[in-house]
């Protein structure tokens, strides 16, 4: 189980997120602030590939959303989401897979982020 509350550093802030809601394989947590709100899931599931012979597949991911509450004239907020899905083949080395995941979350910095957001690939 994660920590509660979980710590995402943001520009150099912490913000501590308090859990929610916790069901049987998800989980929920939400930071409230003046302007906005952060809300982070964390969701594991499974599914059979058919294509692979039904073949079961462990999903994993978690979703970061920073809303950020509107002003008058606007009405919707302004949307802010992170959003990382990883599988592995039920049975398959998890230990090696958490390796894979941190290699691709690793590359995944602030620079990246900038380039991908400017359409570069």
């Amino acid at each position: 189980m994660f920590a509660d509350p979980i710590v995402v550093t943001i520009n150099a802030v912490a913000k501590n997120l308090i859990r929610i809601n916790q069901d049987q394989y998800s989980s929920e947590y939400l930071l409230k602030e003046t302007t906005g709100e952060y809300r982070l899931r964390i969701r594991n599931t499974s599914y059979l590939d058919k294509s692979r012979g039904s073949k079961s597949v462990e999903r994993h991911n978690i979703e970061l959303i920073y809303s950020i509450y509107p002003v008058s004239p606007a009405i919707f907020p302004t949307i802010r989401k992170d959003y990382h899905v990883f599988e592995v083949d039920t049975g398959d080395d998890n230990a090696l897979m958490a390796k894979l995941v941190a290699g691709l979350s690793a590359f995944v910095t602030e620079a990246n982020a900038t380039k991908m957001l400017n359409y570069e690939s």
